[in-house]
């Protein structure tokens, strides 16, 4: 074969191999209009009420109750003992014990005064695997 022929061939065959890429990457670009996916968003999950869905948070009005409950995620979260005072009155503490194990639960204790009248109540909080706490009681 001469030199010329080969010369041919090669960039017959480079054409068609450049046809072949080309052919294949336009199945990426399809003219077929598909609607774009959503987004999927996860709200966080709220703090759990812990004691203060029990007894001892039913005198609370509902804006002190978010104070409480706030109050003691934080408390448990940290292992700090948390104060807080809601807008009508009620005050209370948090007062959370020592991590049992690794990755495990505390027990805490919230006491609350509402009209000057102490009440008091245990918890429990673990941690999740994410690493946030949880009030499980």
């Amino acid at each position: 074969m001469s030199r010329q022929a080969n010369s041919t061939i090669v960039r017959i065959a480079a054409a068609v191999g450049l046809s072949c890429v080309a052919l294949a990457v336009s199945g990426c670009n399809s003219t077929e209009s598909s609607a774009p996916a959503a987004a999927v968003v996860v709200a966080p999950e709220p703090p759990a009420p812990g004691v203060i869905g029990a007894a001892i948070g039913r005198e609370l009005d509902s804006a002190d109750r978010v104070t409480a409950v706030a109050a003691q995620q934080e408390a448990v979260a940290s292992g700090q003992r948390k104060s807080w005072r809601g807008t009508h009155g009620a005050y209370g503490f948090i007062e959370p014990g020592p991590e049992a194990g690794l990755g495990g639960c505390r027990d805490y204790t919230h006491k609350i005064f509402i009209d000057g009248r102490p009440q008091q109540a245990k918890g429990q909080a673990c941690k999740k695997p994410d690493g946030a706490w949880r009030v499980t009681s």
